[in-house]
């Protein structure tokens, strides 16, 4: 993973095309008034060196977001639309992730927040639970939270949330190691590519439809 930065935001990675097919950004802010605005314009310039068609973006107009009915978050830059983008707050954090082209999701989920006395039986089905689990070398909090973030990060880049889905309609498949993670296919109303890393609190979950 490269790494840019830039004044007052964490480090920007970026996710290269042949993991999830497209050139992906992502990083964390602190939750404040104005988080968002600032990282998705970011996130947009660090982009811009990534994916010509996104160059001069910023040009455009002013960046604003909107979000549309089931709450997916929208770019306007100018007259013009944004390219894809996607935000989870987690604590005092907020992550965002942009994509080149097509739709991008990300989650990032904590293992307090998924801790027993969790009702995994109604999130989890057993062959996925058996994975993550021997891959988490037994703790269950942690499985939790990289399927929970695979899983939410896959319905983000459909589209859907889960208000459409619930969470045993999807199911995670580890694929191999990739880029100091996991690369995972959701199986939900299609096949969703999917990469997943751990990070201080819990796992961080990209994925692209």
């Amino acid at each position: 993973m490269k790494a840019i930065t830039f004044p007052n935001l964490s480090e920007i990675y970026q996710l290269p095309g042949p993991v999830l097919g497209e050139p992906i950004v992502y990083a964390a802010v602190e939750v404040r008034d104005g988080a968002r605005e600032l990282l998705a314009a970011r996130l947009l310039e660090a982009l811009a060196g990534l994916a010509p068609e996104w160059t001069g973006a910023l040009e455009w107009g002013p960046v604003s977001l909107d979000t549309n009915s089931l709450g997916r978050p929208f770019f306007r830059l100018g007259a013009k639309p944004g390219p894809s983008l996607s935000f989870s707050e987690t604590g005092a954090v907020l992550w965002g992730a942009v994509a080149g082209q097509g739709q991008v999701g990300l989650d990032a989920a904590r293992e307090e927040d998924l801790a027993s006395p969790y009702p995994y039986s109604r999130a989890f089905g057993p062959v996925e639970w058996d994975w993550a689990w021997q891959h988490c070398q037994g703790r269950t909090a942690a499985a939790a939270a990289l399927l929970w973030a695979a899983k939410e990060a896959a319905v983000k880049a459909l589209g859907v949330g889960f208000h459409t889905l619930d969470p045993l309609d999807l199911e995670v498949a580890l694929l191999s190691p990739a880029w100091d993670g996991l690369q995972l296919m959701v199986r939900a109303l299609e096949e969703v590519k999917a990469w997943a890393r751990p990070w201080e609190h819990g796992w961080l979950a990209l994925a692209a439809a």
